[in-house]
């Protein structure tokens, strides 16, 4: 067991007997309410938080030969065609030719030879280059090397896919953090996408996150599902650099103290706690049940976003999903749909003109922090002044600790 693990099992065994706040901690002051329903913020969100950060757009597993490729559709802006090469590499562009903007590939995912646009027959090779253009003697201004796929950012880690649309954001090991040295050895790149689930909900996007960042709602929310498995009030809260947070929530059923036999994810926080990483801007992770589950709000507007979920665990080869794999994610639909179903309702609420603000407690502190990194990545200076948030919680951040080597490439598989 590790120093960072002996700290999450001692804050645990705090939190079992804490009566209070902790000494030093600051209030928090509201978070205000229109950061969920005016638009210019959203708009704010848009243009310096989403098209500025590393966000995931699959797994390795969906990219399995060379020419296997998948588009990816998620932000206000052109979709992103990812393909995996004749040498292996997993690369990204925008799906739009450079003779008239038709997409690329139409369907969502598939396999091809060639990326030959559908509209004119322009081909490009996986690495981008436009290499075949019909009649090609009517462009007698066209040079071939200056017109190929423009190309966006893409580092795997750990097997996942990330992009990003800024050429000036850091790479994404130093993006993601001491997460990425976390997910280290639970062998996601061996794993294959076990679960998928979309859908439009009538909340703002970040309304979506705060879901599944605390546990204090479960006992309310989920007494039957999640309530009946976890202790709320025994949760280590941890704030880490760049807006991500770890959440280790004791179990019922297992004492801190007992090391129960090893499962998928192996390691001793993930068999003696519950374990949920959120990596900003919009992703949360929990983890367990033989599949790590990707959950991802999207922002569609002010009012409305979309969360997808995919789920990766061990691999298990052909055929169907194993019997013990899809029971648990029938038992995960069912805690999604609980938090679902409770959205809409808090968005109208936000939008009613009779909310103020969020008044948030020491459980919830992690929203506060990715609201905290919400305005470092906008700038201080572009926040409305009467929507920003009091920056309180950087001295209370994770100080970092590296045990294993990283794994994140650009692109290779």
């Amino acid at each position: 067991m590790g120093k960072m693990d002996d700290l999450i099992f001692q804050e645990l065994r705090s939190e079992r007997a804490r009566k209070a706040v902790p000494d030093g901690f600051p209030a928090l002051a509201e978070i205000p309410g229109g950061r969920y329903t005016r638009r210019d913020f959203f708009d704010l969100e848009m243009a310096r938080v989403f098209r500025r950060s590393w966000v995931l757009a699959g797994h390795i597993s969906e990219l399995p030969k060379s020419g296997s490729y998948k588009v990816f559709a998620k932000l206000p802006s052109a979709p992103i065609l990812i393909v995996r090469g004749r040498d292996g590499q997993v690369r990204a562009f925008y799906n739009t030719c450079r003779h008239r903007g038709a997409p690329v590939v139409k369907d969502h995912a598939g396999r091809c030879n060639v990326l030959r646009c559908q509209y004119h027959s322009w081909a490009y090779d996986f690495d981008g280059r436009l290499v075949q253009v019909p009649d090609e003697h009517e462009f007698p201004n066209l040079d071939r090397a200056a017109r190929g796929l423009i190309p966006v950012r893409c580092e795997l880690l750990h097997g996942l896919i990330f992009v990003n649309q800024d050429e000036a954001a850091p790479d994404l090991l130093e993006a993601v953090g001491p997460l990425a040295e976390e997910w280290g050895d639970l062998g996601l790149a061996d794993g294959q996408v076990d679960y998928r689930f979309s859908r439009r909900v009538s909340c703002n996007w970040k309304c979506g996150l705060d879901a599944f960042q605390e546990v204090y709602h479960i006992n309310t929310l989920h007494p039957q599902t999640v309530g009946a498995t976890l202790v709320h009030s025994v949760a280590a809260m941890s704030l880490l650099p760049r807006g991500h947070s770890r959440m280790c929530v004791q179990l019922k059923t297992v004492d801190i103290d007992e090391v129960p036999d090893g499962g998928w994810p192996d390691g001793e926080i993930y068999r003696r706690s519950s374990v949920a990483h959120t990596l900003w801007p919009n992703m949360v992770v929990p983890w367990g049940a033989g599949s790590g589950r990707f959950i991802l709000f999207w922002p569609i507007g002010p009012g409305e976003c979309e969360i997808e979920v995919m789920g990766v665990g061990p691999a298990w080869g052909e055929g169907g999903l194993p019997a013990d794999r899809d029971l648990a994610n029938t038992r995960f639909d069912g805690v999604l749909m609980e938090d679902i179903e409770n959205l809409a309702a808090i968005q109208a609420s936000l939008e009613s003109g009779a909310f103020t603000g969020m008044m948030l407690g020491y459980q919830e502190r992690r929203l506060y922090w990715a609201h905290e990194e919400i305005d470092r990545a906008i700038g201080v200076d572009a926040v409305p002044s009467e929507l920003r948030v009091p920056p309180v919680l950087g001295r209370f951040v994770e100080a970092p600790a590296s045990r294993r080597p990283h794994a994140a490439t650009r692109g290779a598989a």
